[in-house]
């Protein structure tokens, strides 16, 4: 067994024997001038691709599943909020502002510290977040104190149930189509 230095690609043997040199450039490699099988260069390859895909699917992290799920009870809370604004039973906040204010200010500062992003990109991305999930948590709580004094509008022939269904659904909607412009914009970049 001989230690060779090749570059990716194909090559023969001194026996005139064809395969596939390993693919890290210029890495000294074991076996006959270095050359693998062309199973073995195409698994090895497959593995590789399989793992960028694993990779680019690991926008549904623990976090993005989270927020969806709480964006969907937040939601289906905020349904009940707008129809007690429209009815008239509400007609004022329940809470203070500034205690809205400070959750609209936590949501900014949970979201620009956890970006992945830094500058301007960071920045437009925790306003979006702060202001799409600080009118979902204003709505959400004016909702729940709504369901607190008149529980029968979520009980009444289960319509909480469907409310919550629907709003879940479109809460995971929202995160896909959130994941899709990510991945879209990521292509467009790396295709660029």
């Amino acid at each position: 067994m001989r230690l060779t230095v090749e570059r990716a690609g194909r090559s023969s043997t001194p026996n005139g024997q064809w395969g596939y040199v390993r693919s890290s450039p210029y890495l000294p490699v074991a076996g006959p001038a270095g050359i693998d099988s062309m199973a073995e260069y195409d698994s090895r390859n497959a593995s590789g691709r399989r793992s960028a895909e694993r990779a680019e699917a690991s926008g549904t992290s623990g976090y993005g599943i989270s927020i969806t799920l709480i964006g969907g009870v937040l939601l289906a809370l905020s349904y009940y909020a707008v129809t007690a604004f429209r009815s008239g039973q509400l007609s004022a906040l329940s809470l203070p502002e500034p205690f809205y204010l400070l959750a609209v200010a936590f949501l900014f500062v949970l979201e620009l510290l956890k970006s992945r992003h830094k500058g301007f990109i960071a920045l437009v991305r925790a306003t979006l977040f702060a202001a799409v999930f600080g009118a979902l948590c204003v709505l959400g709580v004016e909702g729940a104190i709504y369901l607190v004094g008149s529980p029968a509008a979520a009980l009444n022939e289960f319509a909480g149930v469907t409310v919550l269904s629907v709003a879940l659904v479109v809460a995971a909607l929202g995160y896909f189509t959130y994941l899709s412009i990510v991945q879209f914009d990521r292509r467009k970049r790396v295709g660029a």
